[in-house]
């Protein structure tokens, strides 16, 4: 009679478990290798007119919010709506509003 087949693999596993991990990391190793890292992608120019006129009204809106009820209120105002018309127009130059 012969031997349940888990008994006779057991000991053939435990000789090649060592052989085995060894191919498998170098090659995991070799993948990452070939694997290209992922850097940031360079935003276009589009992105960057937006994103500058973004700025814009995020400190025109910081300057109306410090002047509200003060003197510098009218100014800060028009300039916020100025920096907010600049920003619609980046955007529809660039396809990015209706």
């Amino acid at each position: 009679m012969t031997a349940p087949l888990s008994q006779r693999v057991d000991p053939l596993a435990r000789k090649l478990a060592p052989v085995v991990r060894e191919m498998l990391l170098a090659e995991v190793e070799r993948l990452a290798a070939a694997i290209k890292p992922v850097g940031k992608p360079k935003p276009s120019k589009a992105d960057e007119d937006i994103m500058q006129a973004c700025r814009t009204v995020a400190a025109a809106a910081d300057r109306l919010a410090q002047a509200k009820y003060g003197p510098g209120e009218i100014a800060a105002r028009k300039s916020l709506e100025n920096a907010a018309t600049k920003l619609r127009r980046a955007m529809e130059r660039h396809g990015r509003m209706p």
